[in-house]
């Protein structure tokens, strides 16, 4: 079976929200999928030629002040092809953490090693967890409850809140273990 480049369809559901530039959408990845889908501009620049060839968008020039800027759209194709993408069954995704990684092979190395890479791992859980709060408290209230998007929104919202706050629970379990195996090491 064909491989699916994901990368089209999340393009072309950021088109879909509006008409954008590639600056754009990189913007509006970062504030909100960059916790669970994130594209460089190495591949969305790419995608964005890949898809007007394939006349699933359209593009316009802007003119930002003095700078030009290619405004892209997607087509009623786009649309079409971005629905049956919607209704195909999600694929299994191979999930990439280098923290897992050094952990797995932390025997190798002085459990400090591990308890360091744990403790700037909770760093970055809570820089996390300050951004879906300002998300559910600072932007879903401005959103109308009858934004069709807003309840997916949410969802996918929901699932980073609960994936964090599982991350910080193991995090502090990893980092007891390896405190009380130092202990017993030590005695």
């Amino acid at each position: 079976m064909k491989k699916i480049n994901k990368t089209k369809y999340a393009i072309l559901g950021m088109l879909l929200e509006k008409p954008q530039s590639g600056y754009d959408i990189k913007q509006m990845m970062l504030e909100s999928t960059n916790h669970f889908w994130q594209e460089s501009d190495a591949s969305i620049y790419p995608m964005l030629k890949t898809l007007q060839s394939e006349g699933l968008v359209t593009s316009r020039s802007e003119f930002v002040g003095k700078r030009e800027r290619q405004i892209f759209e997607v087509t009623p194709e786009g649309k079409k092809e971005f629905s049956a993408w919607l209704a195909l069954p999600a694929s299994g995704e191979t999930h990439r953490s280098e923290l897992l990684l050094k952990l797995f092979f932390g025997a190798n190395a002085p459990k400090e090693n591990s308890i360091k890479q744990l403790l700037l791992h909770q760093k970055k859980i809570k820089i996390i967890q300050e951004q879906f709060k300002n998300i559910r408290e600072n932007v879903l209230p401005q959103i109308p409850d009858s934004y069709p998007h807003k309840i997916y929104w949410e969802m996918a919202l929901e699932n980073g809140e609960l994936n964090i706050e599982a991350e910080t629970k193991w995090t502090k379990k990893c980092i007891e273990k390896l405190e009380i195996k130092k202990s017993k090491t030590k005695n």
